[in-house]
């Protein structure tokens, strides 16, 4: 909040503590031309923190006469660098007292200079432009005095060991990491086999042909189901119907014509070699087996049982998604941008082959049965600071008060588990840990304006040793006055207890 008060010879403009230059400015252009002008400004004000601003206000004054009051020394000590007089109060203002604690240094000599000439009014043109200039000059110099020189400080924090903690995180739409870009969802199909395990015991006849040769001059029908026979009594039928042709006495020739046969009884037994089924059910004609019979079996044939097709249901999200990390997910990988990692998949079954096509069934060759099912892959692209960046966000959270942590080599990262990809996302359990150290942002602002050894005894009250100090330029007498100008280089710390 800001608050101007107006007499007759002073503008008294008391600055509150969040007040900008922006506030000070319009403030200042409300006074009136000619007017002393008082800005009041409380400790720690930012607009005191920085000569810039308060030679800029002073350019902005023309000709109001501006001074500062502050209880704040080193704000005092910024205004008389750009020949803004201050005072600790406002009776020392009335009084004309200067803060005692500064030397009257130039700044300070000209300060006085500007009170004592209280009343007197600047005439004439040239006189006015040759103070414009003047103040130009000054204000080009005292912003090349406090902008240009730079520091870097070289310190070795006094560290403690933080951790190792545990953290549970998922990158997705409502995890700790939002930053999750879905890929998909895209479609697949795979067939996979799967074991039977039941069984049962398949009896097989054995086939052949059998030659029948016409004995008489009639034509003889040869009924389907018509028995030959072995002489040691395995007997076969023959699966046709037939006509077999009468022959010829003169000139003698006699028709045959060959009949395929399967056994009556299943096993290898009627597996019987050639010219072995001699024995016909009629002496009209004579029989034979021109090649030997074949395929009679008892074997042992798979069955699917309800428990095998569950169990490959269950197998089925695994086939499927063992298809899209080899398809799909390696695709997303390789069209992925610099800095982010995909994550996959995670798989939805829309459908699978019915039991009703398997289960019951008999297997003539093997001990497997396919199964066919489709469904959806989704994956998750995440960036590839990921999950490093939360576990240490999380861990800075366990830090002690000022303090914060290493993000450096100092900090280690393992996985315990994950990552794994379900429908919310990518999930992790990590193990962190690191070290922890006083803020270097606090250091910064407390060693600004200091010289050297000041800097480097106050760096130590708050746990930093300095290793080096680099000025630029070289010549540089203290640290910079703007702590934007100072930049903290940490070294190597040295570890002196164990925290958690």
């Amino acid at each position: 909040m800001t608050v101007m008060a107006t007499t007759n010879r002073r503008a008294v403009i008391d600055l509150g503590a969040d007040a900008t230059i922006l506030d000070a400015a319009a403030r200042l252009d409300a006074t009136n031309s000619g007017q002393d002008v008082a800005l009041v400004v409380p400790t720690g004000a930012p607009i005191a923190r920085n000569a810039v601003f308060l030679d800029v206000l002073r350019r902005r004054a023309a000709d109001r006469r501006l001074a500062l009051v502050s209880s704040d020394a080193r704000a005092r000590s910024l205004a008389a660098s750009v020949h803004v007089p201050a005072f600790a109060s406002l009776a020392a203002l009335e009084r004309h007292e200067l803060d005692a604690t500064e030397h009257l240094g130039d700044a300070r000599r000209a300060a006085l200079a500007t009170i004592a000439a209280v009343g007197a009014h600047r005439t004439g043109s040239a006189r006015r432009g040759a103070a414009v200039v003047a103040s130009l000059i000054v204000a080009a110099a005292v912003l090349a005095a406090v902008v240009a020189p730079s520091a870097t400080v070289i310190v070795a924090p006094a560290a403690t060991t933080i951790g190792p903690y545990e953290y549970d995180l998922t990158a997705g739409p409502r995890g700790d990491i939002n930053d999750a870009l879905t890929q998909g969802p895209s479609t697949l199909s795979k067939t996979f086999a799967s074991p039977a395990t039941g069984s049962k015991i398949v009896d097989v006849k054995a086939t052949g042909v059998e030659k029948f040769t016409n004995l008489t001059t009639n034509d003889i029908r040869i009924a389907k189901g018509t028995v030959v026979s072995t002489p040691d009594g395995i007997r076969f039928q023959t699966t046709e119907d037939n006509v077999l042709g009468k022959s010829l006495l003169r000139p003698i020739f006699f028709t045959s014509i060959t009949i395929n046969i399967v056994a009556l009884e299943a096993g290898t037994k009627a597996n019987v070699t050639q010219d072995r089924v001699t024995a016909g059910s009629s002496s009209e004609y004579s029989v034979t087996n021109p090649v030997a019979t074949a395929g009679g079996d008892s074997k042992t044939v798979a069955v699917v049982m309800q428990g095998d097709y569950d169990k490959a249901v269950g197998a089925a999200d695994d086939a499927l998604r063992t298809e899209a990390n080899a398809t799909l997910l390696k695709r997303w990988q390789q069209d992925a941008p610099k800095g982010r990692t995909v994550y996959g998949t995670y798989i939805q079954r829309t459908s699978i082959t019915p039991a009703s096509d398997v289960v019951g069934k008999t297997l003539d060759f093997g001990t497997t049965f396919d199964l066919t099912a489709t469904g959806t892959a989704v994956g998750y692209s995440v960036p590839s600071t990921e999950p490093r960046q939360t576990a240490l966000k999380n861990l800075a959270g366990n830090a002690s008060p000022g303090n914060q942590i290493s993000t450096g080599d100092a900090a280690k990262l393992e996985a315990v588990t994950g990552p794994t990809v379900d429908a919310n996302g990518v999930h992790w359990r990590v193990r962190v840990s690191s070290i922890q150290y006083a803020r270097t942002a606090l250091l910064t602002s407390a060693i600004a304006g200091r010289s050297f050894d000041d800097a480097k005894r106050i760096a130590e009250e708050r746990g930093f040793k300095v290793v080096q100090i680099v000025a630029t330029p070289g010549w540089l007498p203290r640290m910079p006055l703007l702590d934007s100008r100072i930049a903290i280089t940490i070294g190597e710390p040295t570890i002196t207890a164990s925290g958690s």
